[in-house]
């Protein structure tokens, strides 16, 4: 009788370990609410591909929302394609990349060192015009102190890399620039805390993505003949 009970509850703690081990995280979809942008035609188009760099793929296909959505605002602006396709001679392209989008309680998902250098060499690849759009989008980051800690909260994180491949001129330019966001919030509420912490994270990193995309193709633009 007592090793049964002792298989019932060691069973029950790892049930309990596991159940512990997924409510620990929380998730968003990756969408858009802007209104389709006028103004910013370009011919040729600039290429475009999205692709989910994460190794846990909840929500489900976010990569394909993230697109179509993209698609709904910049319209024919963004050919898309393969995300791994080589950019041709005198094109360019701009390849988004999901690094994070959700909450995880407890633990911070952004890494301040690695934002920051992430930041830093897109300053220095970005050369000719395009050094003052990576400036105007590293500017509006909305990333937590480096010291806070995360134990006791729901911290929320968001983290787009956009990497932008210039093949038009003699020398080629390659840049990423990293668009973050952080949130948090006390476990008041729970779960509801967790998905209010996610949700706030992707609406911030939502704007400046846009906001990025339009200075890419007023950038590219304006070198047009």
């Amino acid at each position: 009788m007592r090793s049964k009970r002792m298989y019932i509850a060691m069973a029950l703690m790892i049930v309990l370990a596991a159940f512990a081990g997924c409510a620990t995280e929380r998730h968003v979809s990756p969408t858009l609410s802007e209104a389709p942008r006028t103004g910013l035609d370009l011919k040729p188009p600039i290429f475009g591909a999205v692709f989910d760099g994460r190794t846990s793929h909840e929500p489900e296909d976010p990569a394909a929302q993230l697109q179509a959505d993209l698609s709904r605002i910049y319209g024919s602006s963004i050919e898309w394609n393969q995300y791994f396709t080589k950019t041709p001679p005198g094109r360019v392209s701009v390849l988004i990349r999901i690094v994070t989008i959700g909450a995880s309680f407890g633990s911070r998902l952004i890494s301040t060192a690695a934002f920051a250098n992430a930041v830093s060499s897109a300053q220095g690849s970005a050369i000719g015009p395009w050094g003052p759009a990576v400036g105007s989008v590293s500017a509006q980051q909305s990333v937590l102190a480096g010291s806070l800690s995360g134990e006791g909260w729901w911290n929320g994180a968001a983290w787009i890399d956009l990497e932008v491949q210039d093949y038009r001129g003699t020398k080629p330019i390659n840049f990423t620039i990293p668009i973050v966001a952080e949130h948090r919030e006390s476990n008041m509420w729970g779960y509801a805390s967790g998905d209010k912490a996610a949700r706030t994270a992707w609406q911030r990193v939502a704007v400046q993505l846009t906001r990025a995309i339009d200075t890419i193709l007023r950038t590219v633009r304006d070198q047009q003949p």
